[in-house]
């Protein structure tokens, strides 16, 4: 019996094959093991430098027409049904082959995949909360979020920076901030850059909540 890990690698290295042939169509159906290895698959098909296009059709004859419909070189489905998997491969000329594999379980279950959505804008909600600036012109330089952190704040935001605006700068990454502000740069001190610029709001002249950036003027 296989465990799952051994399954997912198989069906990453099939899709390291097939990507080798340009763009796949990759379907599932029957459970969340079988949408799981055909993510895997997709992994395998982009990372060999193919085209991984998922769709949602239910069935692996829906997935060899979307094959033949935008001439694609191969489909994969996979099918789950309890603890057994089912592979449907299609090439480019109309040839079939299937397979069947040891789901690895009574149940051949595994967590399902989620996305939480919103998440950038609920970081933002933590992260000011009900601080307000004074209002003003802003620039943001760094992730989305350090723009809707700004908005929210109360701050205009131009882009370009206009005159006299505050330009806050963070690394891509939305891990440190600084504060270009009258010609002096400063650090705020916080988690990640949102809670920088919160800090920078609270308590815009405590020196103990700042340190000088490297090259930057002094604090005043």
């Amino acid at each position: 019996m296989k465990d799952r890990a051994e399954l997912g690698r198989e069906l990453y290295d099939l899709g390291l094959r097939l990507g080798s042939l340009g763009a796949v169509a990759i379907g599932s159906g029957g459970g969340s093991l079988a949408s799981t290895l055909a993510r895997a698959a997709g992994c395998g098909v982009a990372l060999a430098g193919g085209e991984a296009r998922f769709h949602d059709g239910g069935c692996a004859a829906c997935s060899a027409w979307v094959g033949r419909y935008y001439n694609l070189p191969a489909t994969l489905f996979v099918r789950q049904d309890g603890a057994e998997v089912e592979l449907f491969l299609t090439d480019g000329r109309g040839r079939s082959f299937h397979r069947r594999l040891d789901g690895g379980g009574p149940d051949a279950a595994v967590v399902e995949w989620d996305l939480l959505a919103g998440t950038d804008c609920a970081w933002v909600a933590n992260r000011v909360g009900d601080c307000r600036a004074a209002g003003g012109l802003a620039a943001a330089v760094g992730p989305t979020a350090l723009t809707l952190a700004l908005e929210r704040l109360g701050y205009e935001v131009s882009d370009p920076p206009a005159t006299g605006a505050v330009v806050f700068r963070a690394d891509r990454e939305g891990l440190t901030l600084t504060v270009e502000r009258n010609g002096t740069v400063l650090r705020p001190v916080g988690e990640d850059a949102l809670e920088a610029a919160a800090c920078f709001v609270e308590e815009p002249q405590a020196v103990p909540a700042f340190r000088p950036a490297d090259g930057g003027g002094e604090q005043k």
